[in-house]
């Protein structure tokens, strides 16, 4: 993440870009006010003959001729005061991320300030997280930048008069590492996020604390673990469960298992997928990356929880040793199932290592997240991630914790008629349902798997990566992999 430096609330330390905001109908706040005062009434003037009313998602950047060491005003929109919210905020710093990088911008100052119910350390930080979502850059593979394609931002001073703010900064740095961590691991190709990337990562999670197991192909067999081991029968990388266990609650607190979905590209088997949607593939693993970077986050900021985070990595591609359409294969569970699309995969994985979780620690509730089904993108698009739950109390805590965090979830339904749909002819359960209802016969398929343990499920295939590739930005603009899961997971477990 950028620099961030603390200055007291003396506009005369202000140097290059101030930002600062208007309401709906042009009424500035008052730093706004302020500022505009400091600098010959600039914003005034450039707002006289303009388009910008201060609405939500307006952005207005005004170059400064005067003798002030401000040199340019970035006055963002808020909207309706009486509506802000904490997304509000980030949403507003996604937004003046992007015009920064636009304009070639280093440093700025953020001059703080009450808005609406929001202190100035809440509207603060919402809006440097959104700040810090939007200046993220994956440049990783690119070896022909040129100076002028190189992110420019390097420093944000927060004008503030709130002492504790400061305070925060270092736990809001490390929720970005978990955010960015999820990001590039989701960005990465399929040649160099596989499983055992994914196995060699989790290794060096031991240094922030985690305790960690990685159970290879031999073991998983022993275990008994045959739904995960299935999906990876086409690769020459075998597959993993990986167990990270982050002990930062009290002893006698039970665990909360989160449980990601790591397959590190899907062709779908011989259940092959569409050519125009393969290279979109690489994301199939999202579901553990944002398990990944909730466990780096958790670990950095000390969090006073038990959480264990837990990824099935495998890749699931199309050779002889691959597994064929009308297999049968046994779960660690002990049910059957009968493999009708091998491109149903992602649930085979999550169910093995949910069930194994579940077995071994007791954990007092399960979280999993994956890029599961193609049917929640028709239901929700890139908007919301479809929720399903057994736990009423567990859907409603992940719903506000993602209204929190602007990661929105969709409550789905669970019904005994989804799971009427997986019957087998020949075993215990077959691995999808039919055409209909192809979200929530998923879900009822992880359902089968979870018992009496309290249980969400979060498809994020509709939000977890967007941008040419896949038709739009999600639903806060961001585009590529946006790290999706990894703060909500973070809202919910410490809260």
């Amino acid at each position: 993440m950028f620099d961030i430096s603390l200055l007291a609330p003396d506009l005369n330390k202000a140097n290059s870009t101030v930002i600062t905001f208007s309401f709906s109908d042009k009424k500035l706040s008052k730093a706004a006010k302020e500022v505009d005062g400091n600098i010959d009434n600039s914003i005034t003037k450039s707002l006289k003959n303009s388009l910008f009313s201060g609405g939500k998602e307006q952005v207005r950047f005004i170059n400064v001729s005067s003798n002030s060491s401000i040199d340019s005003a970035l006055l963002v929109g808020a909207g309706d005061e009486s509506k802000l919210t904490e997304d509000s905020f980030r949403n507003m710093g996604i937004i003046a991320g992007k015009t920064l990088s636009a304009e070639g911008i280093v440093n700025a100052t953020l001059v703080t300030e009450k808005l609406g119910s929001f202190d100035e350390k809440e509207a603060s930080l919402a809006f440097i997280e959104g700040l810090a979502l939007s200046l993220y850059r994956f440049d990783y593979h690119r070896t022909n930048l040129k100076d002028a394609d190189k992110p420019k931002f390097k420093k944000l001073f927060v004008m503030t008069g709130d002492k504790d703010l400061e305070k925060e900064l270092p736990s809001l740095s490390a929720l970005f590492e978990g955010v960015n961590l999820a990001r590039d691991l989701t960005n990465h190709p399929a040649n160099v996020v596989n499983p055992s990337y994914f196995a060699d990562l989790a290794k060096k999670m031991k240094k922030l604390g985690i305790d960690v197991q990685v159970m290879g192909k031999k073991e998983l067999t022993k275990l008994g673990c045959g739904l995960l081991l299935s999906v990876g029968e086409g690769s020459i990388d075998g597959g993993y469960l990986i167990v990270m266990k982050w002990n930062g609650g009290k002893k006698k607190d039970k665990y909360k298992a989160i449980v990601g979905k790591g397959v590190t590209f899907d062709t779908g088997g011989y259940s092959m997928k569409p050519a125009d949607m393969m290279a979109f593939m690489k994301s199939d693993m999202g579901g553990a990356a944002a398990v990944f970077g909730a466990m780096h986050a958790l670990a950095k900021r000390k969090s006073p929880v038990n959480v264990i985070g837990v990824v099935g990595a495998v890749e699931n591609m199309v050779s002889a040793t691959a597994t064929r359409p009308s297999d049968v294969v046994k779960s660690y569970k002990g049910l059957t199932v009968e493999v009708n699309n091998t491109d149903a995969e992602g649930r085979l994985v999550l169910a093995d290592a949910i069930s194994y979780i579940i077995d071994k620690e007791k954990p007092s509730e399960v979280i999993d997240i994956a890029t599961l089904t193609g049917a929640i993108i028709m239901a929700l698009g890139s908007r919301y991630a479809g929720v399903f739950s057994n736990n009423d109390e567990i859907a409603k805590k992940l719903v506000s914790a993602g209204e929190e965090v602007g990661e929105p979830l969709w409550r789905m339904p669970t019904d005994p008629a989804f799971h009427k749909m997986l019957k087998s002819e020949v075993a215990d359960l077959s691995n999808i349902g039919g055409r209909s209802a192809g979200s929530c016969t998923a879900a009822a398929f992880l359902e089968e798997f979870v018992e009496e343990t309290p249980w969400a499920h979060i498809d994020i295939a509709g939000v977890a990566m967007s941008g040419k590739l896949w038709g739009a930005p999600n639903s806060n603009g961001l585009t590529g992999a946006n790290g999706f899961g990894a703060r909500l997971l973070v809202r919910y477990l410490e809260s």
